[in-house]
């Protein structure tokens, strides 16, 4: 593997994204989903080894996601560990239903319309929108 973990994270989390955006186009829901997940969970991931310099274990975004933010606060950026527990709490459920669909997408006998397929894209841009603007001020 060569590159950077980090690097490497968070080119194939944005690529994943787009990937999701691309199987939506084509109706495929269920795949469009997982990919969606896949991203959100990649890029918090990323952000992670940039911040920790060793990849965490566990792929449920809620908790990725509470381990970022006391990474961040841990590391004196208060603002940004705020920001995203301020997000996660607001988005709970949104972040439930993207997180289970790690699952369902693959195991479970469910179909994702292409609506809730498209909520899930949205929700997985939120949350790498966010991380970026977090990463940008970690950068400096």
């Amino acid at each position: 593997m060569s590159g950077e973990p980090y690097t490497i994270y968070r080119e194939r989390a944005l690529e994943m994204l787009e990937e999701a955006e691309r199987l939506l186009r084509e109706g495929k829901g269920d795949l469009a989903a997982l990919l969606s997940e896949n991203a959100a969970q990649l890029y918090v991931k990323a952000l992670i080894i940039r911040l920790e310099g060793e990849e965490v274990r566990g792929h449920g975004i809620r908790s990725l996601l509470g381990f970022l933010a006391s990474t961040l606060e841990d590391l004196g950026y208060r603002e940004q560990a705020t920001r995203i527990m301020d997000f996660a709490r607001r988005s709970r459920r949104l972040m439930a239903e993207l997180e289970e669909a790690h699952i369902r997408s693959v195991y479970g006998p469910f179909r994702y319309s292409l609506e809730q397929a498209e909520a899930l894209l949205s929700a997985a841009k939120r949350v790498i929108g966010l991380l970026q603007e977090v990463e940008s001020v970690v950068r400096e």
